[in-house]
């Protein structure tokens, strides 16, 4: 018989099968007081869980970064996490916050981890047994041949990176931290290295809802001891919610209406056959003890002024926007009408061109000063393919993209025979379009023009669309991947509105510029009519009068 292993082996090794076994045999302290598993019983399933990729939608204040953070400092303690770990962040600001009350709280007052953690002066870098922990933000420092860039996420190799806040990241830093783990030592059918994504969602279908949309999607449903039922509260809010004749809020089962407890749940998988792949995890404060479901329910039913926003994303992690904030597809596809897509058109008309790897095009004529008809959505491959369209569709204005081929665009200018201005997208607000005639540039707040390109849709009879087909098809799915949201500028905390960008956008941009090219286009063909109405046209656009 081989040599028995003694008492403190076997406990050495019972804690380095998971970080849940690790923390409840050195009995964890928190902030608060002891760990505990009354209240948190959904946390033990994500601490015992080692999938290498991993998505977690939730409410706020439901410890699921505490969770990352310790199975994290479990890996590297016990050799998972060889070449160490990242953490990546919105901003530096977000580093130093979590550095001060999320890290060195746990090295202080956990001696099994504080005895595996040396250089703990630096709020970026902490030396974890033999790996580095790097904390970063996300913020691109430059930009190189149009592409952001960040020097702190360079030279940094790394066996594991969690995203916290991951709707909050620029997704072009998010796909330059997922290089970091190209050269892992972990390696498995699923490329190399381990990948968590956390947040609160924000937007449907962006950042981390669409990730756990294509996960397994995990939810925590909870027996009921009435029935034997299971409820998912999640998914069944706010059926599963119901006041006594006091108004206290109760979690009920859905299907007997006895109530149920947080802590009689499981996890389970709505698609088990996609676990292999992306793991996702969803919790709400449904599920917290430490916050009323009274109050939850009282927040929904009257929102703070009318805005579902706040109780959609972060009491429920769920991810929502106002109807008034995003194009719907269907309301696109309300703009479409009989006619087919034309192939040549008598005039005048106006273009509006996004420039990219191809050239989107959009193409309309003014029916009234309210009235926009499109009569020609496609991609081109050149600027000569731009000549030919002018030519065919007798275009009187166009307006087009100015950036990133800035040379290109100057010298369509030159040799177009009808009036061409670059587009810039400015940050300020202007109130009104501002037209360069000496320069040939038109300078416009990104976000006014995205608003007036939205009410053009949602106006009723102001945008006329060709019949469906399959480029139609095309236009109105990137005419939607754009959502207006509010976001704090960093340098002042100011509040403002900005169209983020969801998925491909390029027709949106290009409706955009086609509606700013109407401005300079007539309602008639004749050229003495249109001749006089330049000369009389006042600066100011119609959009913003």
């Amino acid at each position: 018989m081989g040599e028995e292993l003694s008492q403190e082996s076997i406990i050495e090794l019972v804690n380095s099968m998971d970080a849940f076994s690790w923390i409840t045999n050195n009995k964890l302290q928190l902030g608060a007081g002891p760990w505990q598993l009354v209240g948190h019983e959904y946390q033990v399933g994500i601490l015992q869980d080692k999938s290498p990729r991993q998505v977690f939608i939730k409410g706020a204040q439901m410890g699921i970064s505490e969770c990352l953070v310790l199975k994290t400092l479990h890996g590297m303690i016990h050799g998972v996490y060889r070449q160490g770990a990242l953490y990546l962040f919105p901003t530096r600001d977000d580093v130093g916050d979590f550095s001060q009350t999320r890290f060195d709280p746990l090295i202080e007052t956990n001696p099994f981890i504080g005895k595996y953690v040396q250089g703990t002066d630096r709020k970026n870098v902490k030396k974890i047994h033999n790996g580095y922990l790097y904390l970063r933000g996300a913020r691109s420092t430059k930009s190189i041949g149009g592409k952001k860039s960040s020097s702190s996420l360079k030279s940094v190799p790394v066996d594991r990176i969690v995203f916290d806040e991951l709707d909050e990241i620029d997704k072009a830093m998010v796909i330059l931290a997922e290089e970091r783990v190209s050269h892992s030592s972990i390696r498995d059918i699923h490329g190399t290295g381990h990948i968590d994504y956390l947040g609160t969602p924000t937007i449907p279908d962006y950042g981390v809802d669409r990730l756990y949309q294509k996960s397994d999607q995990r939810v925590w449903v909870l027996k009921c001891q009435g029935c034997g039922k299971e409820t998912c509260l999640e998914l069944e809010f706010p059926n599963c919610l119901k006041r006594d004749i006091n108004g206290v809020v109760k979690r009920v089962c859905v299907h007997c209406g006895h109530e149920v407890y947080p802590a009689d749940g499981r996890w389970i998988a709505r698609h088990p056959q996609r676990s292999a792949e992306l793991v996702g995890w969803w919790i709400s404060q449904l599920n917290s003890i430490y916050v009323s479901p009274t109050k939850i329910l009282d927040l929904y039913e009257d929102p703070p002024n009318g805005d579902l926003s706040e109780i959609m994303n972060s009491k429920l992690g769920r991810a929502y926007i106002p109807a008034e904030n995003r194009l719907d597809p269907s309301e696109v596809y309300s703009c479409c009408g009989t006619d087919s897509m034309l192939i040549k058109h008598d005039g005048p008309t106006c273009m509006g061109v996004d420039v990219g790897k191809v050239l989107h095009v959009v193409i309309g004529e003014r029916k009234t000063r309210e009235t926009l008809k499109i009569v020609k959505t496609c991609r081109v491959d050149s600027f000569n393919d731009l000549y030919d369209l002018i030519n065919k569709f007798s275009v009187r204005s166009t307006v087009i993209d100015l950036r990133p081929e800035t040379r290109k665009v100057r010298e369509f200018q030159r040799h177009a025979h009808s009036s061409v201005f670059g587009c810039e997208y400015v940050e300020t607000k202007t109130g009104m379009i501002q037209w360069d005639d000496k320069n040939l540039v038109i300078k416009c707040n990104r976000t006014e023009v995205c608003d007036a390109s939205h009410e053009l849709v949602m106006g009723f009879g102001k945008l006329i669309l060709p019949r469906v087909n399959a480029e139609l098809e095309e236009f109105v799915k990137e005419v939607c991947n754009i959502a207006k949201v509010l976001e704090e500028k960093g340098d002042t905390g100011q509040q403002v509105f900005r169209y983020r960008k969801l998925g491909p956008d390029h027709y949106r941009h290009a409706l955009n510029y086609c509606l700013l090219a109407s401005e300079r286009c007539g309602i008639l063909s004749d050229k003495g009519i249109i001749s006089r109405f330049f000369s009389s046209r006042k600066k100011k656009s119609f959009m913003t009068a």
